[in-house]
């Protein structure tokens, strides 16, 4: 229980003495008179005008917040500071900031103060408290990301023999380390007159997760927004990279809010389906990240505390992920020499640098801006643009950019997208002027003068989903283009489903098609799907089947038949998928040509002295490392994958990046003498990197071992036991067994006693099957101390 602590106690002599007498007193006076603060009367005899420093239990609306905190009391009145009243939740800013806050002039708030049972009781409004946060995806802390050391070879070779054989082979070199990622590719090309090495892109990349920054040397390509044009490029670019964070949402979500009288449970529905259940504790709480929400919708809060008593809260919802969160920025800056004929040839680069960049930002969670700027020899291009979202009718779209220099002209766009579930619509117009010029146009990429696109999607009945759209293109020696386009998809039942698609070319009468599509979902993940249409005034048919091979591995096969007028065309596939990577073959009949193709592609890793072949490497790994054990079984997310190799290793490939991926062993398959430090952990790989986990496995010699005296008596429990030149003692157990490792060929035992001493000395020999055997019973004679 709090004290409180009287002042006279630190006066000297004769005045201490009264001042402790006193004290004493105000004391027994407040214990035996509690009152309220406002109510409490005070004999002008007692001066307790005098400021006390007391420390008081804390009661908070009714609900013990099992905090004790220092408050000055001053004839009942109380005073806190204002840092330590934020401990309890409430507001600093409602506070006055920092320093002393007198409790009764917080508007608000209403105390009772119980000298007695050292105790104070706050009713605090909820306009006075901070809300409790709670996060709807309830998603736990990611430890930091970890790169080891190593290399990835991944490769993709494919052969095709007939009518001009020819063979290429595509590869991906890829340096990994704590620093960054180094990543060259290419293609080597064998057959119809080439014999040539491709080159295509070659950079080192840095990037940073706590600031969501990536450093880029080398070729890559330009940062673009919806309205410009990205080209590649070989230079320095600086950017953010919203992939470094998986658990961060980036787009503006609500915060839903509520009140609780005493601690509850909130379920949020997001069109009527839960997507959330947290606790909260008493008073005013915000529910934030609610996950589910695309485009408009109904956001359901349902409270119910102890008692069963519920609190239903709905309120309209409108999300579009295309922008940006209040506060948060997208970017993009680069420079360098643009790209020019990017797959054919190794080293084409323009003569004169160039520069752009890209900035989004969130003003609000209603507004997102955008900014755009290039520039070159002779080219200057900038423009802006906007996204609004206009409450639940949808987000209007807009930019604006001009180019100068040798060519000048502008482009402005305008968009339109609404999203409900019972209707969707996106719309967007673009038009440039004959002057307009940015970068890709430079390098011989003309920008389309008109570009006009409208699509909407009607669900207007249960399985069915209705689509319709059309694009209008112009571009500079060109026929214009207008197409509009129909698709109706059908699910008729869990297994069978129609799809029909229809186009037509305004512009010309001859481009127009329609095919009507059969869709089967059978067993054994065996799919097959039968065509039929027309194109351009020619019949169209095709039947096929499907079985992919399956994740774990095995076999898979596809058969396809089909005719385009007057060409039929019949294949078949056979496809075997492995650890070390996948191999299809494929044999192909079209109008009596034949010919047959192999592709093999997988991956060989170097990572912690060994070679490991694998399936393709996309982005993070891990290296299962048993230290030599071979044979361990290995689990990813309790999964089995596969057991290590002869020199302890297993690779673990389609790790996520940046995310928490758990990794375990089976411990009960391991022979009984293996000694296991720990049997699961959590690896975080950065992106196109590999993690070593380490699980640190090694084989004891160790026996349980019978002994007994000369009599053949089990030697009593609780006996002493040491191995000479051993390790830790250990003791007997019940019928004289004892537990025993460290041990070598040769080996003796000392034994301690109440006055009595033994030793004994006997030979081990690991088993073959890995089993802790049981020696003995030996004897032990046992000696008194005197005869030692």
């Amino acid at each position: 229980m709090a004290r409180a602590r009287c002042p006279a106690a630190t006066a000297p002599g004769d005045e201490r003495r009264a001042g402790l007498g006193r004290c004493l007193l105000l004391c027994a006076l407040a214990a035996a008179l509690p009152a309220r603060a406002d109510e409490l009367a005070i004999p002008a005899a007692l001066d307790m005008a005098q400021p006390q420093e007391v420390f008081l239990e804390v009661i908070l609306n009714g609900q013990p917040s099992g905090r004790i905190l220092r408050f000055r009391a001053t004839g009942g009145r109380l005073a806190c500071d204002a840092a330590e009243l934020a401990t309890l939740g409430l507001d600093p800013a409602r506070l006055g900031g920092t320093g002393e806050a007198r409790l009764d002039e917080l508007p608000g708030l209403s105390y009772r103060y119980d000298a007695a049972a050292q105790r104070v009781e706050l009713s605090v409004d909820d306009s006075l408290r901070l809300p409790f946060l709670a996060d709807a995806r309830q998603l736990a802390r990611t430890a930091p990301a970890q790169s080891g050391r190593g290399l990835v070879l991944n490769y993709d070779a494919y052969a095709q023999s007939g009518a001009g054989s020819r063979f290429a082979l595509w590869s991906q070199l890829r340096y990994f380390a704590p620093s960054g990622v180094f990543d060259h590719t290419g293609t080597w090309y064998d057959g119809d007159g080439q014999h040539r090495y491709v080159r295509y892109d070659t950079a080192w990349t840095r990037s940073d997760p706590a600031s969501m920054r990536v450093l880029q040397i080398g070729d890559g390509i330009t940062s673009a927004l919806n309205w410009s044009r990205p080209v590649r490029f070989a230079g320095v670019q600086w950017r953010s990279d919203f992939g470094l964070r998986p658990d961060l949402i980036t787009f503006p979500l609500p915060s839903l809010g509520g009140s609780a009288a005493v601690p509850s449970a909130v379920d949020l529905y997001v069109n009527n389906v839960r997507r959330a259940s947290v606790d909260v504790p008493s008073g005013p709480f915000v529910l934030n990240q609610a996950p589910g929400i695309t485009g408009a919708g109904q956001a359901t809060l349902v409270t119910r505390d102890a008692l069963g008593r519920t609190v239903t809260t709905a309120l309209p919802l409108y999300i579009d992920a295309r922008m940006l969160a209040t506060g948060l920025d997208s970017y993009g800056v680069e420079a360098g020499f643009v790209r020019r004929r990017y797959g054919l040839a190794s080293f084409d680069y323009a003569g004169h640098p160039s520069a752009s960049g890209s900035w989004r930002h969130g003003l609000g969670d209603a507004l997102t801006v955008e900014l755009h700027g290039e520039a070159s020899a002779g080219l200057a291009n900038a423009g802006g643009g906007a996204l609004v979202r206009l409450g639940q009718a949808g987000v209007l779209s807009g930019s604006l950019a001009l180019s100068g220099g040798r060519e000048s002209g502008r482009q402005a766009s305008l968009g339109y997208q609404w999203i409900r579930p019972e209707l969707a619509l996106d719309a967007e117009l673009t038009e440039r002027s004959s002057g307009y010029a940015d970068l890709a146009a430079r390098e011989g990429a003309p920008a389309p003068r008109r570009l006009a696109r409208f699509t909407v999607s009607v669900p207007f009945a249960p399985g069915h989903n209705l689509a319709l759209s059309y694009i209008g293109l112009r571009s500079p020696g060109a026929p214009a283009s207008r197409i509009g386009a129909l698709t109706w998809f059908y699910a008729m039942t869990r297994r069978i489903s129609l799809n029909l698609s229809a186009y037509r070319d305004f512009a010309r009468s001859s481009a127009s098609g329609a095919f009507l599509t059969l869709n089967l979902a059978l067993d054994d993940r065996i799919t097959a799907s039968a065509l039929g249409g027309s194109q351009g005034g020619q019949p169209y048919r095709n039947l096929q089947a499907l079985r992919p091979a399956d994740y774990g591995g095995g076999w898979g096969w596809g058969v396809q038949d089909g005719r385009s007028g007057d060409l039929r065309f019949r294949q078949a596939q056979l496809q075997y998928l492995g650890s070390a990577g996948q191999l299809t073959a494929l044999v192909q009949d079209t109008d009596g040509h034949r010919s047959a193709s192999l592709d093999a592609y997988g991956a060989l890793v170097w990572m912690d002295g060994s070679l490991q072949p694998a399936r393709r490497i996309y982005d993070g790994f891990a290296l299962v490392s048993t230290d030599g054990v071979a044979d361990v079984p290995v689990l990813h997310e309790n999964r089995p994958i596969g057991r290590t190799d002869a020199g302890g290793h297993l690779l673990v490939p389609d790790l996520n990046a940046y995310q928490s991926n758990q990794l375990s062993i089976d411990s009960l398959a391991l022979p009984a003498d293996t000694r296991v430090d720990i049997v699961a952990q959590e690896v975080v790989p950065q992106a196109r990197s590999g993690v070593l986990a380490r699980f640190p496995l090694s084989r004891y010699a160790a026996a349980s071992i019978a002994l007994a005296d000369e009599a053949g008596q089990p030697l009593p429990p609780g006996t002493r036991v040491r191995l000479a030149d051993g390790a830790a003692d250990t003791v007997v157990g019940y019928d004289g067994l004892t537990f025993v490792s460290g041990l070598r060929e040769h080996n003796r035992l000392e034994l301690e006693g109440d006055g009595w001493h033994c030793s004994v000395a006997f030979d081990y020999r690991r088993p073959a099957d890995g089993s802790l055997p049981r020696i003995g019973p030996l004897t032990c004679p046992r000696r008194t101390e005197a005869a030692r």
